[in-house]
Order: C-alpha cells, then sequence, then structure tokens
C-alpha cells in the first residue's frame, strides 16, 4: 500500500476532486442552521511528504495540519510520493471533518486535498496543485522528509507560488538550512518555533542583567541536549550567538553542541568566577538557571506552559 492507502479519505480521481469538493459545500450550505451556512478560509498549506515518511509520521503531521485548521482556517493539500509499480500516474483523495468550536451552533469543517504520484513525475505536480488551490489566498509549504537534491532537482519553481517553507532541522538535520528559497519570505525551521518560549523565559532573566555582567570573560558556551532535539540545540546556539556578537562585535565566541542520554541543558563557560547553566527537561516545559554574575547566586525555576502545535506551526508560517 502506499503512503496515500494509508491516510483517511475517499479515493477518487484526480479530476473528480475539485467536483466532489464543491459538493461537499454545496450540501452543507442547504442546512439552515446558522453559521454552517458560511465557509471561511484564510490560507492554503501544502504538506509535502518524502518516500521515506512513515505512516504514523504522515497520519501525526496530518493530525496537527488539522488542528491548526481549526484555530487557522486553511485548505490542506497532502502530496503523496510513491515508488509502488503499476501506481497510476496521479491518483487523488479527500477527506474532510467537522468538529464542535465553542457549542454545537459553531462547527468548524476541514478540508484535505491528497494527491498520489511518482517523483519522475513531479514536473506536473505546480499544475495539478495550483487547480487545488484557493485563489488569491496565501499559500504555505511544509516539507516532510524531501530529500534536498530532490528540492534542487524539482520543486525549486514550485516553491515560488508559495510565501514561506517551514522544515524541522530535528528531523532533517541542516542540510535545509543552505537552500536558497525561492518563496518570498524564505524558510522557517520548526524547532526554532518551538524553541519560542525557552527563548523569551531565557531573555528576560539575562535582561535584569548588564551586557558587560553578561559577557565578561565569557569563553565558551556547551549546550547538549537529548535525541530530537538536535534541531533546538542548533537554534539556541544560533541565538545566543548572534546576541554576543551583537553586545561585542569584536570578540569570538565558541559553541559546542553534543548529545545528551536526556534533557536539554546550556552551560556558559566564563574565565572567572561567573557562572552560568540553564537546565530543561525533555519537552524544555521544566527545569532550572543557577547563575552567578557577581551579584551572588541565584537559582531561578522555570515552569514553561507547552506550546500546542497549532501555535508553533503559526509561529513557523506567519512570524
Amino acid at each position: 500500500m502506499t503512503l496515500l492507502d494509508k491516510l483517511p479519505g475517499v479515493v477518487m480521481p484526480v479530476s473528480e476532486v475539485p467536483d466532489a469538493l464543491r459538493e461537499l459545500w454545496k450540501s452543507d450550505s442547504d442546512v439552515n442552521t446558522g453559521s454552517t451556512k458560511f465557509r471561511a478560509v484564510q490560507t492554503n498549506l501544502i504538506l509535502h511528504f518524502g518516500l521515506e515518511t512513515s505512516e504514523t509520521e504522515a497520519k501525526g503531521i496530518l493530525d496537527r495540519a488539522l488542528k491548526f485548521a481549526q484555530r487557522y482556517p486553511c485548505r490542506l493539500i497532502c502530496l503523496c510520493p510513491s515508488l509502488e509499480d503499476g501506481a497510476s500516474l496521479m491518483r487523488g483523495k479527500l477527506f474532510s471533518q467537522c468538529y464542535l468550536s465553542g457549542d454545537a451552533s459553531h462547527p468548524v469543517c476541514c478540508e484535505a486535498l491528497m494527491l498520489g504520484y511518482s517523483p519522475e513525475e513531479s514536473k506536473f505536480l505546480e499544475h495539478q496543485v495550483s487547480i487545488w488551490l484557493e485563489s488569491d489566498l496565501p499559500t504555505y509549504h511544509w516539507f516532510h522528509r524531501v530529500p534536498v537534491h530532490r528540492i534542487h532537482e524539482s520543486y525549486m519553481p514550485f516553491l515560488k507560488m508559495v510565501q514561506r517553507v517551514t522544515f524541522d532541522s530535528s528531523l532533517e538535520g541542516h542540510a535545509y538550512e543552505e537552500i536558497s528559497w525561492p518563496c518570498p519570505r524564505g524558510a522557517r525551521d520548526l524547532a526554532e518555533a518551538r524553541l519560542l518560549h525557552v527563548r523569551q523565559s531565557l531573555g528576560q532573566f539575562l535582561s535584569s542583567y548588564t551586557i558587560e555582567m553578561l559577557f565578561q570573560d565569557l569563553q565558551s558556551i556547551t549546550i547538549k541536549h537529548a535525541v530530537g532535539l538536535a534541531g533546538e540545540a542548533g537554534s539556541l546556539a544560533r541565538w545566543v550567538k548572534n546576541c554576543f556578537e551583537g553586545a561585542c562585535p569584536t570578540k569570538s565566541l565558541s559553541i559546542k553542541i553534543s548529545e545528551q542520554p536526556d534533557g536539554f541543558c546550556m552551560k556558559w563557560v566564563f574565565n572567572g568566577s561567573s557562572k552560568f547553566l540553564m537546565e530543561l527537561n525533555h519537552e524544555l516545559c521544566v527545569g532550572r538557571i543557577r547563575a552567578n554574575f557577581g551579584q551572588g547566586p541565584v537559582d531561578y525555576p522555570l515552569h514553561l506552559k507547552k506550546v500546542s502545535s497549532q501555535l508553533i506551526l503559526a509561529e513557523a508560517l506567519f512570524f
């Protein structure tokens, strides 16, 4: 079975998907119950799976996208490549589901149009997807396990029609960061978005000290992370380095990143008596900061609210 077959929805010829979608909403409009007469879509979101995407991963990403669509109404388009012999050139699938928002009189309906295709025929994707997009609305693109060479070979012209690309460096590694994205707003890393609440809390803590207290005699920084948090570690390293270089443009800073069994921590090494250590659990929600910048030791607990998947995706796409 192909990835398309494993995702929810009704299989149909590609040419019939738009008509089936129109019929779906036409049926809803016949219901005389207030807000069910209306349908609002703000954006298009393309979920682009690579051949290495597992069924579990694909369903998880689709679920996250559907939760995002409940808060930020959008049309979802899922691109599912397949190398299965004998598969037709392109196959379509339509999934829709309604959720209750607030009370029963305010349902939120989400739709996902899915396209199965052979990677050798990816040149047809731009034409087919453009037909399925809600016209005159911004389009965003989420890559998941699509190799960099495939993006360069087949999808760069396609990306000119989207506003921004997102990806997860904790899964993809650092190769995506070297791509010169043709979309107007470039690309944003989901790992960076997941770290927003940590940067905010850390920045709030450090803002109570002067630049001289923080960076005087700072020699190096070590960041250690559990499996699955490599992207977050790299994002934090870049953020701290940018802050340091902005405050001390004539000095250089060494940042080392390594893996550890569990959790997440950052340690600053000084050539003096100053100290700084931040430790967090695997979910990046609970931990503490232990520091001494010459005003006595500080033990600062961190209890951060876990950011929902839809807000993380919104941060990556819109901000």
